[in-house]
């Protein structure tokens, strides 16, 4: 993805009020907010950009991505976590006509990572706000272990061994905020957070907009190869035309771009973030 950004592992300069709420954080004061959750494996933070009330609601959506998205790949690159990931996970498994639940060293089960994909947003569509995704699509990454028939102690005759998959229920929603939530931290520490007109955005991030993807969406079709391996999560922004001809930052979203293979890579999330300020 030329041009994009590598997301730097720092701490950004505090912001001094909540950049959600615009709350000064009252006697509580205010905290650091993650740019990417810390429990994806990022370090980079705005200090002092969130109060309590707001910091309590991002928590739980970078939670979801924590433990209802990226859980076994977290588990499987030994990603931080502020509490203790497995050890061991378990993957069911057919050979054959054999059906059977086997344990296996974080490092070394074989697992899907099921990621959403939808339309672009649908002010990029010029559509009507609507508060469903009008496409909505899953993608499977599957990891497969090196000597993995070796491991299981297959014959030289058996069938390959396949990997039953059970993608739980997705919220497409709360998806969408985390990345919304995501996009939106990059660009305070990019423009400031006078430095663009932001819409609905912090509505949307807060659970308070009912028409998440008339903002977010994502690439419908094939997502380009993955990035290269010293690259885990892009950002990057760039301007297109929404209704009446009006300007609008965009800013695209990849987490682990490294991930997927060298023909398909992770899918890239757009949010529309608002307006740069000269139009």
């Amino acid at each position: 993805m030329n041009g994009w950004e590598d997301i730097e592992n720092r701490k950004y300069p505090p912001i001094g009020r909540c950049i959600y709420c615009g709350s000064d954080g009252g006697p509580d004061g205010l905290r650091d907010e993650h740019m990417i959750p810390y429990s994806l494996g990022s370090y980079a933070e705005l200090e002092e950009a969130s109060c309590r009330n707001c910091e309590a609601i991002t928590s739980y959506i970078d939670g979801y991505l924590s433990r209802n998205t990226f859980y076994e790949l977290r588990a499987h690159v030994g990603a931080p976590s502020r509490g203790k990931l497995p050890s061991t996970l378990s993957a069911k498994l057919l050979v054959g006509d054999q059906e059977f639940i086997r344990e296996f060293l974080a490092a070394d089960q074989p697992f899907s990572l099921i990621l959403p994909t939808w339309d672009l947003p649908g002010i990029l569509r010029q559509v009507q706000p609507s508060p469903d995704f009008p496409v909505y699509n899953l993608r499977a990454y599957n990891f497969i272990p090196k000597n993995f028939r070796e491991t299981l102690g297959l014959a030289d005759d058996a069938p390959d061994p396949m990997v039953q998959i059970s993608p739980g229920k997705i919220n497409n929603i709360t998806f969408a905020r985390a990345i919304a939530k995501i996009a939106y931290c990059h660009a305070i520490a990019k423009y400031g957070l006078n430095g663009l007109r932001r819409l609905v955005l912090p509505d949307i991030i807060l659970g308070r907009y009912p028409w998440v993807p008339y903002f977010v969406g994502s690439d419908s079709g094939t997502p380009p190869p993955r990035d290269p391996r010293d690259v885990r999560d892009v950002v990057g922004f760039r301007t297109a035309t929404g209704r009446n001809g009006l300007r609008l930052l965009c800013a695209g979203v990849r987490l682990f771009a490294h991930s997927g293979s060298p023909e398909t890579g992770m899918p890239i999330y757009w949010v529309v973030m608002g307006a740069p300020l000269e139009t």
